[in-house]
């Protein structure tokens, strides 16, 4: 017994031999999807868009307005999800019938809405005259819900408007990443957006 004692005693020793140090918590390794392969929305949808290869898409029924039990005219809803990153990608599609400017104004309030967790906000005007494709990009920095949202419209027929969730906890540090990767691909998707004939 006093042989094995004599053997701990100096392991003990050595292993004490340096102060110990705090290391922060860590974060698991996020996969990101890859970005070699784009292809075209395969829906009937009353838009048209390039998404990842990687992404599903899940068509969801338009539900009724409360009280009033027809479902909404023309209205279109769309999830490009991407379950590696728990990230989705929420489309909303409206006809425009002389109704742009409530459109707008409530696309508008709906990005507002997020300032209140997030620390900030940046607008971009987008246009494309050849496919008559206009709208605004918000991109919102802090614990916002979303982090990006936009709209689109051609100013006569057809408003669409996305918003990207991440489905975890709002650590902008953490999610710096996926967010970073989502944003990327909305611009792509605004990129290639397309009007197709409304349903």
């Amino acid at each position: 017994m006093k042989h094995k004692l004599l053997l701990v005693f100096p392991l003990l020793w050595l292993s004490c031999s340096e102060a110990p140090t705090a290391r922060p918590d860590a974060f698991m390794r996020i996969g990101l999807p890859s970005t070699d392969n784009y292809a075209p929305l395969n829906e009937s949808a009353p838009f048209g868009l390039d998404i990842n290869a990687e992404a599903e898409v899940i068509v969801k029924d338009v539900l009724a307005e409360e009280g009033n039990e027809e479902v909404r005219e023309g209205e279109y809803w769309l999830d490009v999800v991407y379950p590696s990153i728990l990230s989705t990608v929420q489309f909303t599609y409206k006809p425009v019938d002389n109704n742009l400017e409530a459109l707008v104004r409530d696309a508008q309030q709906l990005a507002y809405k997020h300032t209140v967790k997030a620390s900030g906000m940046r607008e971009q005007f987008f246009e494309y005259k050849d496919k008559k494709v206009y709208g605004l990009y918000y991109e919102l920095s802090g614990a916002s819900a979303t982090t990006t949202q936009f709209y689109a419209t051609d100013s006569t027929q057809h408003f669409l408007r996305g918003v990207l969730y991440h489905y975890s906890a709002p650590n902008a540090d953490s999610l710096a990443p996926v967010t970073q990767f989502m944003q990327a691909e909305i611009l792509e998707m605004i990129s290639s957006l397309h009007w197709n004939n409304a349903p």
